[in-house]
């Protein structure tokens, strides 16, 4: 399979973003299940036939587009198929993209286009992209997957859509996760297929990502504003516990650390507060505060056991701040 979510080596970045997309894709057995017009059905094989073949091409020549594949994949063949026009500053990519369209079948014959390869595709494209506009802000990428539950009479998302993206390893790592907050009693939530979120008295305590696979540990008071003093309960917590200094020191990498808001690049100006973890200074988040992943400085560092070990310890510390916040 060209899409293996176990690939860890590629030519550039752009191919591992067609990856990436390409990993996201509903099979067919799932996203046709509860389908049941056979005609619809052959419709969606048909638009998933066409744009695998499409992200195939963008794979194997990464280097030679201009923009990400869900340009490709999504917005232009909407442009193609519908009434919407062209962004201006991508005329020039959108056109040369429309050269290509004949080795996906695709033929124009005075301004109108047809597929013999797909004849399906040009009607059943608009109706899927109008149901994708029809879902909330779009938040669960159904046009980017290929997810064709939009033509059935209700979604409903699982953890699969979760895990289907994930490496092994990454696979492995989040169910761990997934299990210890289970064991916690911790409220499920799934946001969209990419984010899993796990409530505690009504907080965010944890949440697990798939695009890209990330672990947060979020340890802000209020889901929605800051909470003066939030991070310093958290920290207090952290002094008080036996492993005190493995847990210190795994901070100074995992805390998500303030990069400036909307560009800001003087510290005074940015969202975050200064934070001591045992002599090391950061400028931690604000408006995103969370624990992730250890990171050398700008290097994120693929996720270890370690890694889950450490941030079952912070979930375990997370909900004590809970408590004690709770409780005052």
């Amino acid at each position: 399979m060209i899409f293996d979510v176990n690939q860890t080596e590629f030519v550039s970045e752009k191919q591992k973003e067609v990856w990436q997309a390409g990993t996201h894709i509903v099979p067919l057995e799932v996203s046709l299940a509860d389908v049941k017009d056979e005609e619809t059905r052959e419709g969606c094989r048909q638009i998933y036939n066409c744009i695998m073949e499409i992200l195939t091409e963008l794979y194997e020549n990464a280097d030679s587009y201009v923009y990400t594949s869900r340009w490709y994949t999504g917005d232009y063949l909407a442009w193609l198929t519908g009434s919407a026009t062209p962004l201006k500053k991508h005329q020039e990519e959108y056109l040369r993209f429309l050269e290509k369209l004949p080795q996906f079948g695709f033929s124009c014959d005075d301004g109108v286009w047809t597929n013999e390869r797909y004849p399906l595709f040009l009607e059943y494209f608009p109706r899927f992209v109008l149901l994708a506009k029809e879902r909330k802000k779009n938040l669960g990428g159904y046009l980017a997957r290929l997810d064709f539950r939009l033509f059935a009479d209700k979604i409903k998302l699982t953890m699969d859509d979760l895990l289907r993206p994930l490496s092994d390893r990454d696979t492995e790592f989040c169910l761990v996760m997934h299990q210890y907050a289970v064991s916690h009693k911790l409220k499920v939530e799934m946001k969209d297929p990419y984010t899993f979120r796990y409530l505690y008295k009504k907080l965010y305590v944890l949440e697990l990502h798939n695009h890209p696979f990330r672990i947060t540990v979020p340890y802000g008071l209020d889901n929605g504003k800051r909470v003066p003093g939030q991070l310093q309960r958290f920290l207090d917590l952290v002094e008080e516990q036996p492993d005190r200094e493995a847990l210190f020191e795994y901070l100074k990498g995992g805390i998500r650390i303030c990069t400036g808001c909307d560009g800001r690049r003087k510290a005074s100006e940015r969202c975050g507060e200064w934070a001591d973890l045992h002599g090391t200074r950061r400028l931690t988040a604000a408006c995103i505060p969370t624990i992730s992943q250890f990171r050398r400085g700008k290097t994120v560092l693929p996720y270890t056991a370690y890694d889950v070990m450490m941030l079952q310890r912070m979930l375990d510390i997370r909900l004590l701040q809970i408590d004690g916040y709770l409780n005052v």
